[in-house]
């Protein structure tokens, strides 16, 4: 079923191509549940892996693989993760931070001290948070992976598998997504 749609959409067929990405657009919206986006929501992640599940009609290889939909939700993910990775690259810090001149302006209360102290405070009480409820394990990947290391690097550097890494992140979302939701 999916094989057809796939040789329509690459030969041009607009319908088929949006009967694609219609058909798995639920599957997208659910990938993306999975990560967070600093300045953005879960429709910015679901419009990356949607560009994902483009790229994988494309670069579909029937010859490879005749499971189309693995394939798919991989280059998703692949894109998802891409794009927080480079959202959180040290680069990208200050245009994260960035506040447009008309909010600032409109919004002094945003960068007066007490709301500088406030985020400070915070900060250290995340940091606590993680401390008290990550392993070891946890902390270390968790930091490289929002200092924008990808999964091959930071498996590398702590002499783990990826597996470990994709493990340890899930652990690490599940216990601070519990924990804030107290």
């Amino acid at each position: 079923m999916d094989y057809e749609l796939i040789e329509k959409a690459r030969g041009g067929d607009s319908d088929a191509t949006d009967a694609l990405l219609r058909l798995y657009k639920d599957k997208v919206k659910k990938a993306a549940r999975g990560y967070f986006l600093i300045g953005g929501d879960l429709d910015d992640l679901a419009q990356e892996g949607m560009l994902g599940l483009f790229k994988a009609i494309g670069t579909f290889d029937k010859s490879r693989s005749e499971d189309f939909e693995a394939y798919a939700m991989m280059c998703v993910n692949r894109e998802i993760i891409n794009c927080v990775r480079k959202n959180n690259t040290y680069k990208n810090k200050t245009l994260n931070a960035a506040l447009p001149l008309e909010s600032a302006a409109m919004n002094a209360d945003a960068l007066s001290p007490e709301s500088v102290v406030i985020g400070k405070e915070q900060d250290v009480l995340l940091d606590g948070i993680i401390d008290k409820n990550l392993s070891k394990l946890e902390k270390k990947v968790v930091s490289a992976f929002t200092d924008g290391f990808s999964y091959d690097e930071i498996a590398e550097k702590n002499g783990i598998t990826v597996k470990s890494v994709d493990n340890a992140l899930q652990r690490a979302r599940a216990k601070l997504a519990k924990y804030l939701q107290r």
